[in-house]
């Protein structure tokens, strides 16, 4: 190469040189180049939000008709096919390719459980740029009924006094007995038959589980007027039925004057107004309601006592007597169940119009010994005496009182401590009472939530609002 050629060639790449350098030091078209590349970005990750909303907005559907149908095929009410049920819901929404097949059913005498599980999916538009071609998820909806047993002691106070008059005329116990009447059908689950069983206890002077039962129990009748036993104050550290074979049969006698348009004559009520065990027939109890009448006294404690025996579960054999004796139908032989029992709720329901009464009791003029204690009977004259004339209006010769009013409201509220004890859900009731009738009522509730207070016509609306609370209790969902 020529010297000439060289010089040239030199000058050639010194240019070529130059211009790659002052290239490299440019910066026009620098910030094109990044907007394209955030421009991409932004387009992906716009992308990828359309993908995820579209992806939860079908999910969101699929599981609110999973939830929707889970919980109606469970329900109760509808028996038939559950799962079609389920199909029928998903079918009408377009989304039956979602459902996963098997629907997990379980189904009892007073449940039902349902398990819908399904699996959303969308093909995705932007995200398959990166390699995902679908969004999937697994989602399980589930829904329980469950209509728990209810076993319930509807203690009611028969008193004397519950056929005073409200403010507008009509009679308590008028009151009573409608305001019972509806309670019972309100509890009373008409869909889903005999889960609930009533017992009603009145209560006067004394409580009267009736001849048979009387009998069962080991009394020893000395008349057979009623069927009272005079129980003593150590049955209150128990729950269960007494054991009646050393308890004597109370005598039967009035301590106040009878009003014989409304009441019947004893301070124990008479067989008519013995204990109602376990029935879930709304006719018997409407019936038994509307017949019920008023005697003497208020042993509010006695009533707790009996109320809370019939919910004790070593009573259960008593209750195979009555269904032997067709008193009870043979479908509630299991009542009362175990105190823990999952899938039974024990109840009690207490009302009355007034203040727990000293017990009195006749005896024979001239002794201390009350009749039907240590072989003491009355003579026919006595007795006679007894049948015709309240003992209040009696010398004090005939009357005896065995326990203190203080004493029988300790063993009322031992009663009512033992219930909560083992789980029963107390509701009382102070119906038209002073404020010292209405703190026995508010002590002895479980919670100041379940004690009432009501006047006159409130009367129905409270055991109103006791079956809805009731209601509640009994449905799981």
């Amino acid at each position: 190469m020529t010297m000439k050629q060289q010089t040239m060639f030199s000058n050639v790449l010194k240019r070529g040189r130059r211009a790659a350098d002052a290239y490299a030091q440019r910066e026009e078209g620098s910030m094109i180049v990044l907007g394209l590349f955030f421009f991409v970005c932004i387009i992906l990750i716009a992308g990828l939000a359309v993908d995820f909303m579209r992806y939860e907005s079908k999910r969101i559907r699929v599981q609110a008709t999973a939830d929707r149908a889970a919980l109606a095929a469970a329900t109760l009410r509808e028996g038939g096919d559950r799962e079609a049920i389920v199909r029928d819901f998903f079918r009408a929404e377009g989304l039956l390719d979602y459902l996963v097949e098997p629907i997990e059913i379980e189904s009892g005498l007073n449940s039902a459980r349902v398990l819908v599980r399904t699996r959303p999916q969308v093909n995705t538009i932007f995200m398959r740029m990166v390699g995902q071609d679908t969004l999937i998820s697994h989602e399980v909806s589930g829904a329980l009924e469950q209509v728990s047993n209810i076993e319930i002691s509807l203690v009611l106070d028969i008193s004397g006094s519950m056929r005073w008059t409200d403010s507008i005329g009509i009679p308590r116990i008028t009151r009573l007995r409608g305001a019972a009447r509806n309670f019972v059908s309100q509890v009373l689950d008409d869909e889903v038959p005999d889960v609930t069983t009533i017992s009603i206890i009145p209560y006067a002077g004394t409580v009267n589980p009736g001849q048979q039962v009387f009998e069962l129990l080991g009394g020893n009748a000395w008349h057979d007027y009623s069927h009272c036993p005079d129980l003593p104050r150590s049955v209150f550290d128990s729950t269960g039925l007494p054991d009646l074979s050393t308890i004597p049969q109370a005598p039967h006698f009035m301590n106040w004057p009878i009003d014989w348009p409304t009441m019947d004559w004893g301070w124990c009520p008479i067989e008519a107004n013995s204990i109602l065990y376990h029935s879930s027939n709304e006719d018997e109890l409407h019936d038994y309601l509307t017949n019920m009448r008023l005697h003497d006294g208020t042993g509010t404690h006695y009533g707790m006592r009996w109320g809370l025996a019939l919910l004790d579960p070593d009573s259960n054999w008593l209750t195979g007597q009555l269904v032997g004796s067709n008193r009870v139908d043979s479908v509630h032989l299991d009542r009362p169940v175990a105190w823990d029992d999952d899938g039974t709720r024990k109840v009690v329901v207490l009302m009355t119009d007034g203040l727990i009464t000293d017990q009195h009791r006749p005896r024979r003029p001239g002794t201390n010994t009350v009749f039907g204690t240590n072989g003491v009977f009355p003579t026919e004259d006595e007795q006679d005496t007894l049948d015709n004339t309240h003992i209040l209006g009696l010398s004090n010769d005939w009357r005896r009182r065995i326990t203190r009013r203080s004493e029988n409201l300790q063993d009322f509220f031992s009663a009512c401590d033992m219930a909560k004890q083992n789980g029963v859900v107390i509701y009382t009731i102070a119906f038209e009472t002073n404020t010292q009738g209405q703190d026995e009522m508010r002590n002895c509730a479980s919670t100041p939530n379940h004690y009432f207070n009501a006047v006159g016509g409130e009367l129905d609306q409270v055991f109103a609002a006791i079956a809805a609370s009731i209601q509640a209790l009994r449905l799981v969902e």
